[in-house]
Parts: C-alpha cells; structure tokens; sequence
C-alpha cells in the first residue's frame, strides 16, 4: 500500500483508522483532513515518508507520536492546524515541511538537520502573540516566515546554506531585528500584513536589510511592503551588490516614486528591475518617468492579480505614448 487519504469530520484516532483500512508498514504516503485527531497505541511505520494533517485539531502529543513512529517523513504538511500549545518537530530526515497554524502556540521548535524548504505561516496573524520560535536546522536554503511579529525569542542555529528568504508581517522590522545576522542569504522577498500601526520607527529602511542580509543581490517588494518601508539615504556595503529588484504596485500615486527612487538611486549597481501593476492599472506616464530616469537599467513590466500568475507585457504591449528607443523616451 503506498497512500492513503482519509477526510472525516469527527473525532478519529489514528491508529484506528489505519487498522481499518488495512494499515501495512509499506505505507508511503497518508493524508487526514477535517478532523480532531488522537493519537493512541499507533505503532513505528518507517516507511512512510509523506504526510499530510489539514483541517484538524491536534495537540502536542500528536506531534510527539510523529516524530517517534514517523522517523524516515521527508515531507510533513500542517495545513490549517490548531491546537497546539508548544509543538516540537524532531525529524532526523525531513527535506520539506509546511506549517500553517490556526492556533496561538506559544513556543515552537523546529530541529531537522536535513531540512531544506520550511514554511511557516501563523494565521492568526492581527493578534498579538507572545511566541518564540526555535529552529535548528543547519541545511535549510528556502525559507519562508510569515508570522504578527515575534514578541519572545527568535532562536536558530546559525543558517549555515540559507539562500531564499520570504518574510511577512504587520511590521517587516520587528521581524528583521529578530533575524541574526546571514551572509547567505542571495534572494529576499519582502511583504507586510494589513494591520495597525503608523509609527515610523516601526518601518523598515534599506540600511535594516543590508545590516541583517548584506549579500542580498535580489530584492522583492510584495504589494503591502511599500506601505511599511522609510525613505532612508545614506551609504551601505550590501547595497552595492543587489543586481535584481522586483516590485508589486497595488496602485500608482505620488508616494511611491520617492521610494522607489530610494531603492534605485542608491543601488547603484542594478542590472534588472520589474514592475507589476495590479490588474489592468497599467500606468503610461509612471511607465515613461521611470525609463527616462533610469535609462541604464534594463526594465521589466507586468501585471499581476490575487490568485493568478504574473503576466508580462511584452514591447508591443507597452501604451503606445512610452516608447524606448536608444536610451530615450519619445512621446
């Protein structure tokens, strides 16, 4: 027997309802979704290297039979999880896990020496937690936080192969002040949740990136992440090696080409930019201002929209006001 997918909306136990569908220790791959899950009498099943918990209410032991009779997962997926209260992964061979927790944990760790893609996303997301988080998990290269802010410890063991990072919150600094220092890190995503707050020592610059991150050479700002950046001027190392910038724009107005003239004039070494407009708001003038003053940089222009995958336009695409020819505008 190599999967089995099971989705019942009432309280099961798991040892039970691998009995009855004939359990087997060549179990490859399980998923269990909609449901309040206990875990009882299950026994080691070292095969299984895939599984799947979504919808369900757990608790902490849950977790803890896991890691004991789940030792070979290389893949866990905690869709839409509650329940916990300090949830622990101790997986020796995990490669992936997703984590999306619909709860109010307040102490989670994370130890897996084989790691190399984790996702965590606290749903609850506008409340104001008092969480640490522990991660120990040396070979990690993509890795994607989003989580409120952290108020308690933010611990890891140093990253030592950390490459992508994707980091989401009501307020970017409060998670990069928490963040030690990575020399890894090449790519950088960077998003903000709608929440309250309009303090400006809350909001991040581009000397808080290259301080944490100074090896950053492509930076993206996601739609809600302009909202919550500060204009700041000055010199920094790291900012000389970014090469790449990427920029979603809910909508054009006269707040955002200050800051985008703080990422441009002072990366003085970018190669590629991208733009997206959300939906069809594609802005002719903003399209031509930014050609003329940037005339070196070699521009990108798409569209993008919730739920659907970016589109690019293409030369002919572009508003027929806003041409480039030599370096130049011409209207």
């Amino acid at each position: 027997m190599s999967m089995i997918y099971c989705s019942v909306k009432e309280i099961v136990y798991l040892s039970r309802v691998l009995i009855s569908l004939g359990q087997g220790h060549n179990l490859v791959e399980l998923k269990v979704k909609h449901t309040w899950l206990f875990v009882v009498n299950l026994k080691p099943m070292p095969m299984l290297t895939s599984l799947t918990l979504k919808d369900i209410r757990l608790n902490d032991n849950v977790l803890r039979q896991v890691n004991k009779c789940f030792p070979n997962l290389q893949v866990l997926n905690l869709i839409s999880v509650s329940g916990f209260k300090q949830p622990k992964i101790h997986l020796l061979n995990l490669k992936t896990c997703h984590w999306s927790e619909g709860g109010y944990p307040s102490y989670v760790t994370v130890i897996a020496p084989n790691l190399i893609t984790l996702e965590f996303k606290l749903e609850h997301r506008l409340v104001m937690l008092s969480s640490s988080l522990y991660i120990e998990a040396p070979k990690l290269s993509q890795f994607r936080l989003l989580i409120d802010r952290i108020e308690g410890e933010f611990t890891i063991k140093i990253f030592e192969n950390l490459k992508t990072l994707s980091l989401g919150s009501t307020t970017i600094r409060s998670l990069l002040i928490k963040f030690p220092f990575t020399e890894t890190v090449e790519n950088l995503s960077l998003d903000r949740y709608s929440g309250i707050h309009e303090f400006g020592d809350l909001k991040f610059s581009l000397k808080d990136l290259f301080c944490v991150f100074p090896n950053v050479t492509s930076l993206c700002f996601n739609s809600s992440a302009w909202s919550d950046f500060k204009l700041w001027y000055g010199t920094w190392d790291g900012m000389k090696g970014l090469k790449t910038f990427r920029g979603y724009l809910r909508m054009v107005d006269l707040l955002l080409t200050p800051c985008l003239a703080c990422v441009l004039d002072q990366c003085i070494n970018l190669v590629d930019v991208s733009l997206l407009f959300h939906r069809c708001d594609v802005s002719r003038g903003f399209i031509a201002r930014c050609m003329a003053r940037w005339p070196k940089v070699k521009w990108r222009w798409g569209m993008w929209e919730e739920g659907m995958e970016d589109c690019w336009i293409t030369d002919d695409q572009l508003p027929k006001k806003c041409s480039r020819r030599k370096n130049q505008i011409t209207y």
